[in-house]
């Protein structure tokens, strides 16, 4: 009888349960797991082929064979240009940055300021980050560069990272009077 009440309340559970889970509605995930790689920094494919990017293929002394943006490959062994002010958003960024271009076999990847924070309405921090990621392929590397807009909360969670509209959003923030 005791073994009979036990396969009972086991089946119940394994049925009735997966039903009452979904009942409750899930909270929206803003955590970086949501978070996907705009192509401009992603490993180069069918996405920035149809942006009609052009990659060119370089032998780099010290590197190797490289492929790349001729921009990217210009600053290669050098560190990428910081430019002056207070950025809080830059170490939690580049935490996102990485934990995805992990997966697509980064080497390394690289991010400085690249100008002040602001603050918006909710109290987020948000600015342009500079990223130079390399990533491991056969025989070569790829590398990418392109600056992103990230937003982080006072708590220093990441709430969002994007490709501004035009590059002129990230020259025009350093420009003295737009702060």
């Amino acid at each position: 009888m005791f073994h009979r009440s036990i396969c009972c309340a086991t089946l119940v559970s394994a049925l009735v349960g997966p039903a009452l889970a979904q009942d409750a509605p899930a909270a929206p995930d803003t955590s970086a797991a949501t978070w996907q790689m705009p192509w401009q920094i992603a490993p180069i494919g069918p996405s920035s082929t149809a942006a009609g990017e052009q990659t060119i293929l370089s032998m780099v002394p010290g590197t190797g064979l490289v492929k790349g943006t001729s921009k990217a490959l210009q600053t290669i062994g050098q560190p990428l240009p910081e430019v002056p002010g207070r950025n809080r958003t830059v170490d939690t960024c580049r935490a996102t940055v990485m934990s995805e271009a992990t997966k697509a076999g980064m080497k390394q990847v690289e991010a400085v300021s690249a100008g002040a924070d602001r603050t918006d309405k909710k109290g987020d921090y948000f600015a342009p980050v500079m990223f130079r990621i390399t990533y491991d392929r056969p025989m070569m590397y790829e590398v990418r560069q392109a600056a992103m807009i990230c937003v982080v909360s006072r708590k220093g969670a990441i709430v969002d990272a994007y490709m501004p509209a035009d590059e002129s959003v990230i020259t025009e923030w350093t420009v003295p009077g737009n702060r």
